[in-house]
């Protein structure tokens, strides 16, 4: 059943018929995204709902709280108008351009989210074994003055049970450090991961039309 709502031709403005191929105005072929009377475009939704945002903020200044509600509704309107004008028309310019904006916005978004967090989880693993270390540390000082004592006293088994025991500390302080370098590397390899997912995804996405050539060309 055909819609009630004309078609239009995008190079002269004239209606025709919804089983038309070519204009009868003008030649132009039809074979492309129908467009409706009666509908907003992408550009002119976009241009409104910022247009209403600006009013909504100046509104605010002003202390009128009444017309900030009333505009920022009618912004909320218009801005979804937008969306839907350009979910039903993807090809068109200005709402590739913003779609792809809000994409590459998000792609960054999530990059520096995922940044935060690895870092955020290193700096705690990082304070944790810091004041693991300081703690071995303060326990080493008095067995280092004990060790001192033995050797001048000659007291050759309490040196080798003190050596012992230094050498645990040590051996622990040691692990404390590699467990450090290993949570500042595994931070970076994290952050490294997402900025290439993030710029990867920000270079080919489903709905770049160059990549859809190239999926229905192989």
């Amino acid at each position: 059943m055909m819609s009630s709502v004309p078609r239009v031709c995008s190079a002269c403005g004239a209606a025709f018929a919804w089983d038309a191929r070519f204009c009868q105005q003008c030649g132009h072929p039809l074979d492309e995204t129908p467009r409706y009377y009666g509908v907003l475009s992408p550009g002119p939704a976009l241009v409104l709902g910022c247009v209403l945002l600006v009013g909504a903020l100046v509104a605010l200044i002003a202390g009128s709280a009444i017309a900030t509600i009333v505009l920022l509704a009618v912004a909320a309107v218009a801005l979804v108008f937008f969306y839907d004008a350009a979910r039903r028309n993807p090809d068109d310019r200005v709402a590739r351009s913003v779609l792809s904006s809000a994409h590459r916005l998000h792609g960054w978004a999530s990059f520096l989210i995922a940044s935060v967090t690895a870092w955020g989880h290193a700096a705690g693993d990082l304070v944790r074994l810091r004041r693991e270390s300081r703690s071995l540390r303060r326990e080493r000082e008095p067995i280092l003055r004990s060790l001192g004592d033995a050797v001048y006293r000659d007291d050759e088994p309490l040196v080798k049970e003190l050596l012992v025991q230094i050498r645990g500390i040590d051996g622990e302080l040691v692990k404390r450090e590699e467990a450090r370098l290993e949570a500042l590397a595994a931070a970076r390899r994290h952050v490294d991961e997402e900025r290439q997912a993030a710029r990867a995804t920000l270079r080919f996405t489903v709905d770049d039309p160059a990549m859809r050539e190239d999926s229905q060309g192989d």
